[in-house]
């Protein structure tokens, strides 16, 4: 009976055995599905938490101009412009435009507006005056967008150096980061220096009626009460309708008209044809949405270049008259912050 016992007890253990394999087959089957399934999304999810993160360095480095300016220029355009600058404290950056070219003598001096800390240190409106400014505001921000106006400069600057250097003109950037310290007359007196064939100041505008919107252009009058300046009033106020007109015909914004104003810091001090773009109004939500959009920055940035295009060919078959007059705006102009 013992015996017996034994050999029936064996019997169900085998079995037991037997029926327990395919189970245990299976459950090692079906973690190892689920080891390969995990494995498989941790490496989609890394790869693309990766591709995001080279994405993003190469966006800032093209955009934002963090990178070393001669090695950027020959990546973008294969050795077509010369660096022939050096960045001060992130100013003064130089760009020989191409040998062949008509351009290369026409140097276009741009100054993206504000920057990240404004200043309030005091500076003469003009040369002599007894009138004083702050150097140097941060600019407005987006009323729907919240994006810092001096960042928005920037960005288009960078686009219009692309689009300018491409055509042949000699550049010189004010700045080409948003952590510089330059007042409006620092910037001027750069343009100055350079003996500019155009200075173009990039701003965004600011109203306290949200529904003001559009684009417009600014220069001085020609009753600028500083000669140097004066002097160049005619110019001025080509450039700056020219450049309107083609900025809007690009873009698309709205198009609003030339102001003369005499209360510009940076406009004041400077010897050169000088504009304002005031590429739209970073108070009205439709105007602030359109200009956080890379389409209108490049639009833009074509645009405003066009526009120097016009002006020298205005210049090759036209005799300035430094005696006449524009339509000057006697109207309050709708800028609230203070551009300088």
């Amino acid at each position: 009976m013992q015996i017996g016992s034994e050999e029936r007890k064996k019997e169900r253990l085998n079995m037991q055995k037997k029926r327990s394999k395919p189970i245990v087959t299976h459950v090692c089957a079906l973690l190892l599905l689920m080891s390969t399934l995990m494995l498989s999304s941790c490496g989609t999810v890394w790869s693309w938490l990766w591709s995001r993160e080279e994405a993003s360095i190469h966006v800032d480095e093209l955009i934002i101009g963090e990178m070393d300016p001669s090695e950027e220029t020959e990546m973008i355009f294969e050795e077509v412009i010369e660096y022939t600058g050096e960045a001060h404290s992130g100013t003064d950056i130089c760009y020989l435009g191409k040998k062949d070219s008509p351009n290369q003598s026409r140097i276009i001096v741009i100054d993206a507006g504000h920057q990240l800390k404004g200043s309030s240190a005091l500076e003469p409106n003009g040369p002599g005056s007894e009138i004083m400014k702050a150097e140097v505001t941060w600019g407005a921000k987006g009323v729907y967008t919240s994006q810092p106006e001096y960042d928005l400069n920037l960005q288009v600057a960078l686009l219009l150096r692309h689009q300018l250097i491409q055509r042949g003109y000699s550049v010189v950037m004010i700045r080409e980061t948003n952590n510089v310290s330059i007042s409006n007359m620092e910037r001027a007196l750069l343009a100055n220096k350079h003996n500019a064939s155009a200075y173009i100041r990039i701003h965004g505008n600011s109203w306290s009626d949200g529904s003001m919107h559009g684009a417009m252009t600014i220069c001085q009058s020609a009753n600028n009460p500083y000669a140097d300046c004066a002097a160049h009033y005619v110019e001025s106020r080509k450039l700056s309708e020219l450049v309107l007109d083609e900025f809007c015909s690009k873009t698309g914004i709205f198009k609003q008209n030339v102001r003369e104003m005499d209360d510009m810091t940076g406009t004041n001090w400077s010897q050169v044809p000088t504009v304002i773009v005031e590429m739209g109004f970073l108070s009205n939500v439709s105007d602030d949405r359109l200009m956080a959009t890379e389409y209108f920055r490049q639009e833009a940035a074509i645009g405003i270049a066009n526009g120097v295009d016009a002006y020298f060919e205005w210049l090759e078959t036209s005799t300035v008259d430094e005696n006449a007059t524009g339509d000057q705006t006697a109207t309050e102009s709708p800028t609230e912050t203070d551009i300088s």
